[in-house]
């Protein structure tokens, strides 16, 4: 039986699975950190997510988990900081895209040839603190503002100097997807991890089921009952939804469908948010419609570093991820970090 999001909730407020641990409103983790995620319940394998740990109500992968003091503490956030939040396969390419098109439109026209969009993966030219991997940068240009940073993680577990209601707090922008496309867009994508990571070309041909036929029924139940990478879904869009009641100037949430009903309308929100609104002259140029040209699906589909290259470097990063997991957490009860 899936878990109801109430009774969720209700765990949440216990704090069951880690009662010793210190909410991130103080911004501090417990020196004894490493311990803490060691003992921490253990969720379901799947390819996308390995080794997942129940935090605070997420569940986490044992990689990021291990990371969170480094980004918590070597991360510096500034007020001109503009975070892109999203659960994973929400619309969070779009979100990037638009937001680094729009920034970075003085020095980066979206009708130039050499666009860093039109070369580079959107995920390295906005790039995510999650991950020790990105902790030295952000997107390509270090020097311009409103610097330009990503991530998946929860809220609550944001670095404090991201969430500081005293003003010196960053702005973020977070997608909103109906659960139901969201569920279906991460198994598809998993699928195809799992595909490639597993042969699974050679075994098609051998007759084997396709992993959505065989499995989609468990991964339906575990995504109902929020087991599932940085779930439950609900919870992770509450947090950015009522934060941004609480503070609509340093947080602002968009709904996808929304975004696919009225592009324009939305990515003027956007600019407005980050502080860096369309002028008059820029509107009557068309520059709005040549940036939602330029990070249109159909457009970033087409090209080369979207077709292949990206998703070959994400299939190896997650090799890497799950060997550095285990290898890490090894490590660190040897040392007793």
């Amino acid at each position: 039986m899936a878990t109801h999001p109430k009774e969720h909730q209700e765990r949440m407020a216990a704090g069951e699975g880690d009662e010793s641990t210190p909410t991130n409103g103080g911004g501090i983790l417990p020196d004894n950190f490493t311990e803490v995620v060691a003992s921490l319940p253990q969720g379901p394998q799947c390819s996308m997510f390995p080794s997942l740990r129940q935090y605070r109500g997420f569940w986490l992968s044992e990689i990021s988990l291990l990371s969170l003091p480094e980004v918590h503490a070597r991360f510096a956030l500034s007020p001109t900081d503009v975070l892109v939040a999203s659960f994973p396969k929400c619309g969070t390419t779009w979100l990037k895209s638009l937001c680094f098109a729009t920034a970075r439109r003085s020095s980066h026209p979206p009708l130039d040839g050499g666009h860093p969009l039109l070369r580079r993966n959107t995920h390295d030219c906005v790039r995510n603190i999650d991950t020790l991997r990105f902790l030295q940068g952000g997107d390509e240009d270090d020097g311009e503002a409103p610097r330009l940073l990503g991530t998946h993680l929860p809220y609550s577990l944001l670095p404090a100097r991201a969430t500081a209601g005293d003003g010196s707090g960053c702005r973020i922008v977070y997608v909103i997807w109906d659960p139901k496309d969201t569920l279906v867009s991460l198994w598809h994508f998993n699928s195809g991890v799992v595909m490639t990571t597993a042969g699974g070309g050679d075994d098609a041909k051998q007759g084997a089921p396709p992993p959505e036929k065989a499995k989609f029924e468990e991964a339906f139940e575990l995504f109902c009952q929020g087991r599932y990478g940085l779930g439950p879904q609900w919870e992770h869009a509450r947090e950015y939804w009522e934060a941004s009641r609480r503070r609509p100037g340093s947080v602002l949430c968009l709904r996808y469908e929304e975004m696919l009903r009225d592009p324009a309308g939305n990515l003027r929100r956007i600019a407005a948010f980050m502080g860096c609104p369309f002028s008059e002259a820029e509107e009557e140029a068309g520059v709005v419609r040549a940036i939602l040209e330029l990070c249109g699906m159909e457009k970033q589909r087409s090209l080369a570093v979207n077709r292949s290259g990206a998703y070959v470097v994400f299939v190896i990063l997650l090799l890497l991820i799950k060997f550095s997991a285990n290898l890490l957490l090894s490590f660190s009860r040897e040392v007793n970090l």
